[in-house]
Parts: C-alpha cells; sequence; structure tokens
C-alpha cells in the first residue's frame, strides 16, 4: 500500500465539456483545461486524491482518452492526471507552434508546475514512455518513479515511412466510423467496447461533412520524426523505473528494447501479455495490474 497523505483539495483550471460531452467511464474523474506559460490551452483529465501524484502520457496521434479503461480499472487513492499534448484531442495549438519532443515536455513541466506538484510518477506508452524519460531527466527530483511502455526512440525507417502513409491517407477523411476504425493501427485486440470508445472520442466532424481524427496533422508528423533520431545520449535516468512491452509488439523490436534495458540498467522488465503497440487499449486491465503493481513497489515510501 502506498504511503497517503492529504494533499491539497484545489480544482485547477476551468471545467468544459468535452468531446460530444462523454464523460470519462469512471465518475469520479473531471475534464479540465487550463492556459499555461508556454502559451498552449491543455486539457487534461483530472482526480484529485491522496498519496504521490501520477502523470499518464499519451502515444503520439491518439488522445488521453485512451487511457479511460485502465482509469476505471485502477483502484488507487492518488491524484491522477492525463493530459493531451499540443495540437492533440481537446488541446490547443497555437500558431507558430512547434511540436518537437522539447516543447511537448515542457508543457508537461509548465503543466505540473501549475498544479503544485513538487514530486510525482510519470507513466507512458510509447511516445509517452519517451516523454516519460525526457520529463525524468529534466526533472530528476521531481520524477520519483515512471513506467515505461514500448518507449519510441530511434524508431526504424519503415515504421516511420507507415505513419507517413497513413497519415496522409487519415488526411483525406473518412466516410464512416468503419472506415476509420479500420484505418487504425494496431486494433486488432481490441474488444467492441473499446473501438467504440476510441472512435467516440478520437474522431470530429469536419465542414466538409468527412470524419479526422483529433491531432494536428503538421504536428503530429513533427513529433513523429523527432522519434526516429537515437537520443539516448540525452537521457540520464536514475529512478526507479520500470520498462515493459507488448507481447505481440510489432514496432518496437526486441533490438530496441535491449538498447532500453542498457540504457538504464536499474530498470525491472516485464511484457504485457496480450498487446500489441496500443497498450491502453489492448489490454488495460493487465495495464492497471502492471501500473498498479510497480507503483505499490516503488513508491510505498516516498515522501511528497
Amino acid at each position: 500500500m502506498m504511503k497517503a497523505k492529504a494533499s491539497a483539495a484545489f480544482t485547477p483550471g476551468e471545467d468544459f465539456a468535452g468531446v460530444g460531452v462523454l464523460p470519462p467511464l469512471d465518475a469520479s474523474y473531471a475534464m479540465r483545461r487550463m492556459a499555461l506559460p508556454t502559451g498552449v490551452t491543455m486539457a487534461f483529465t483530472w482526480r484529485p486524491g491522496v498519496g504521490l501524484p501520477i502523470l499518464f502520457l499519451t502515444a503520439n496521434r491518439t488522445t488521453r482518452r485512451i487511457f479511460d479503461f485502465v482509469l476505471a480499472d485502477l483502484d488507487l487513492p492518488n491524484p491522477v492526471l492525463v493530459p493531451d499534448y499540443r495540437g492533440l484531442g481537446e488541446s490547443d495549438a497555437p500558431e507558430g507552434s512547434l511540436f518537437r519532443l522539447e516543447e511537448h515536455r515542457e508543457d508537461l513541466v509548465a503543466l505540473t508546475r501549475a498544479l503544485g506538484w513538487k514530486r510525482f510518477a510519470v507513466v507512458g506508452q510509447a511516445t509517452g514512455a519517451t516523454l516519460a524519460l525526457l520529463l525524468a531527466t529534466r526533472l530528476p527530483e521531481g520524477v520519483v518513479a515512471l513506467a515505461a511502455g514500448d518507449a519510441a526512440i530511434g524508431l526504424r525507417d519503415d515504421v516511420f515511412a507507415l505513419f507517413l502513409d497513413q497519415v496522409e491517407r487519415h488526411d483525406r477523411g473518412f466516410g464512416t466510423r468503419a472506415e476509420a476504425l479500420a484505418e487504425t493501427p494496431f486494433r486488432e485486440a481490441w474488444r467492441d467496447d473499446v473501438a467504440e470508445h476510441w472512435l467516440d472520442t478520437a474522431l470530429t466532424k469536419c465542414p466538409d461533412g468527412r470524419l479526422r481524427w483529433r491531432y494536428d496533422v503538421a504536428g503530429v508528423t513533427e513529433t513523429q520524426r523527432a522519434l526516429t533520431a537515437d537520443f539516448w545520449r540525452d537521457i540520464d535516468v536514475a529512478q526507479p523505473t520500470l520498462l515493459f512491452h507488448g507481447a505481440n509488439c510489432t514496432v518496437i523490436g526486441a533490438d530496441a528494447m535491449a538498447r532500453a534495458r542498457e540504457a538504464i540498467p536499474q530498470a525491472r522488465f516485464t511484457r504485457l501479455e496480450g498487446a500489441n503497440h496500443r497498450l491502453t487499449q489492448d489490454n488495460p486491465a493487465g495495464f492497471a495490474a502492471l501500473v498498479r503493481g510497480f507503483l505499490a513497489a516503488e513508491c510505498a515510501s516516498v515522501a511528497f
């Protein structure tokens, strides 16, 4: 059991209805948004609580709502924050925005500081796992533990080429939800309710009548391009770390996971069964159990 300590009871930012007025699956969570010094107004799912705060970080091209099923399974009392990055979901993309990893990282620094978080844990998947590593490097005293699933660093050329092809097709839009689902990568393991929730929260209807994903096309492309660089030399993580891998992942290979384990020798390593690369949607209950066990083991005695 993690050490519990009462946190300041406050509601950050401002309330807003969210996509299609579709609330989180767990009614204890609320949707909020906040203007940050970086110039971005970030949307986030929020729940107050006691204990060490937990920041959840999503993948590129997705929204924070892919964590909804995980949060519904995660029976922890801790404060929880799940943001949309700039240009994703319901966060804005100010004119002239850059979408490099540095900008995303500094948005997260600004958001956690605005919430008054001094020490917290980070859980991320794919691009979110990469940002968790960068954030832990940036805030060595602030991030006390991190769990990184399928961290995307030095992505293969064929993976990036596939991404570009998908984004080009997606930018044309879809006539139906079924067409959009058919174009969703790595969806094979999803339950029907997970797939429907994805369509409900990730699509928007445009003025031309076509359905498109809720992301800035140039922005997600710039972010994805940044992930093709091998920047392990810029990562210095001494905190307790869990590295985990989708057991059926077709994006992050064994060589990439071996490189991650070499760079973070203190890390524990495990696999998430039944998962390809969309870990939170492939196996949400397993993802929640993995995070719950790691935090209980690594953060039980953390002062905050």
